[in-house]
Order: structure tokens, then sequence, then C-alpha cells
């Protein structure tokens, strides 16, 4: 749960105000349509097929759906929960967001809880594209750049209203964000892994729906050498794999001890 207002918290932007800004200024919002100025190569990029994910059965009186853009209102407090101490949260550019979710070129989801008696919105997650890849010092002007923010799915914000915490919905959620972000529906490129920053408080719950623990961020082996994410002052990260072939172990980095998450992208054996 939150720090203040006991909100599940997804990942929060960049805690190095540098990079931040960099992140504004190239983007203009969370997403950025420069996330899609160019086509990722689709072929011979996915590390094996998909896993299997189980969604949890949901309480009665609620059900799962695809945000609409009718949603964007009324969704706006709700994902808020999940990071209400962040000017810069994704809830600020909830339109484009949801916009990018229904275009079926472009791997961002975005799904709401609704009460079923009222109609009112309780829930929400967002799951977005690694959008600090088109910022990472090793991959601008790579051709794979777009290809591994596609592949890195982040679970932006996970959101659910008191009245329906504890009964299993925030689960629900993490398992339809899994599933929306490792199918190959629609056109979308399906990811290899489905990683969340988040409070320490937070981990358990993460580990309880099958995530691994890096407390200083993830790195990934690609052809242009390791690159890496993360640590975010006071975060965490977990990661979990959406396809086969992916191999998680821990490792030293410049950055600490993280987590790295290998077969993401082939890589020429040395």
């Amino acid at each position: 749960m939150g720090k203040k207002n006991g909100a599940r918290k997804g990942a929060r932007r960049s805690g190095n105000p540098a990079r931040r800004e960099a992140e504004r200024l190239f983007s203009g919002n969370v997403l950025g349509e420069c996330m899609y100025a160019a086509s990722a190569p689709r072929a011979a990029v996915q590390p094996g097929e998909v896993i299997p994910v189980s969604v949890p059965e949901l309480p009665d009186g609620i059900v799962i759906r695809d945000a609409a853009r009718a949603d964007t209102a009324p969704l706006g407090p709700v994902i808020r929960l999940a990071d209400p101490d962040n000017p810069d949260g994704s809830w600020r550019a909830l339109p484009s967001v949801i916009d990018q979710s229904l275009d079926p070129d472009k791997p961002t989801y975005a799904r709401v809880v609704e009460e079923t008696s009222s109609g009112a919105l309780v829930g929400g997650v967002l799951t977005l594209p690694a959008t600090w890849a088109l910022t990472h010092p090793m991959l601008i002007g790579s051709p794979n750049v777009h290809t591994i923010a596609g592949l890195v799915a982040c679970l932006d914000s996970l959101a659910v209203v008191e009245r329906w915490r504890g009964q299993g919905v925030a689960r629900a959620l993490v398992a339809e964000a899994e599933k929306a972000a490792g199918s190959h529906r629609a056109g979308k490129l399906g990811a290899a892994v489905l990683y969340a920053t988040h409070e320490p408080e937070l981990t358990d719950f993460y580990a309880g729906l099958g995530f691994t623990l890096s407390p200083d961020g993830i790195g990934i082996p690609t052809p242009a050498g390791l690159i890496c994410h993360g640590p975010t002052k006071g975060f965490r990260f977990s990661v979990k794999p959406l396809r086969t072939g992916i191999r998680m172990e821990p490792m030293a980095t410049p950055y600490g001890r993280q987590l790295g998450v290998r077969g993401v992208l082939p890589v020429p054996a040395r």
C-alpha cells in the first residue's frame, strides 16, 4: 500500500532529476509520441512462448474491462492514488495513455475496475513500454531502442479505492496487466518481462505473484552492451518473465546489485 493513503503504487518516473527532465523534454508526456516515431522490427526478437496467466476470480459486484475514452475523467482520481505525491505522475497524461491503449499497434494498456451496481470506477492499472529506454545514453540512435522499450513492460500505475481493497482486486489487475503485456494481440509486440517500481513494503505482495525482487534495478544484456535501469531512491524493483527463454539472476553493476534479465534480445556469444 502507499505511504500516506494506502494506495498500491506502480512505477514512478525516474528518481534522477536530470534524467526525468530529459524524459520530459524528449517526450512531452509520460509516453510521448516519440516512442512510436520508428517501427520496431518484429522478426526474431521474441524470446519464447507466452507463459499462461490465470486471473484470480473477482468478488461479486465488480468487473475488469479495457479503459475507454469516456473513462478519462472518472479514472483520473483513481489512478492518482497510485502516485499521489508525484507531480509528473501518469495521471497527468491519462488522456494520451488511454488513446494509445486503444491503438492496436502501440504496446500500451489501460484497464479499469467498474462497480456493476453504480458504474463507478473503483480501480485501474496502466501498463506502459519502458520509455526510459528512449533516453538511455547507450541506446540513443540504436535500432534496438524501440524494440527494447516494447519488450520491457512497466506496471506503471496500480490503484484500488479503499472500499475494495483486501479482496484480491489488485492481484487480478496485475494478472490482467501480465496477460495484456505478454500477448501479441492485434499486432502488438508482446513484452518479454514486466517490472514494477514500488515501496519496500510491497515486496511481499509482488513476490506472492511470482515477481523477483531487485533492490537496485535491472540490467539487460543487449547487442550494444549491458543497459541498466535504476536504482530509484527509496524504491525497489520487482520483475516477472512473461515469456519462456527469460533468465534472471543477481549481478553486480556500477549501480548496485541489480537483477540481470537475459534473453530479452539475442546477444552474440562471446
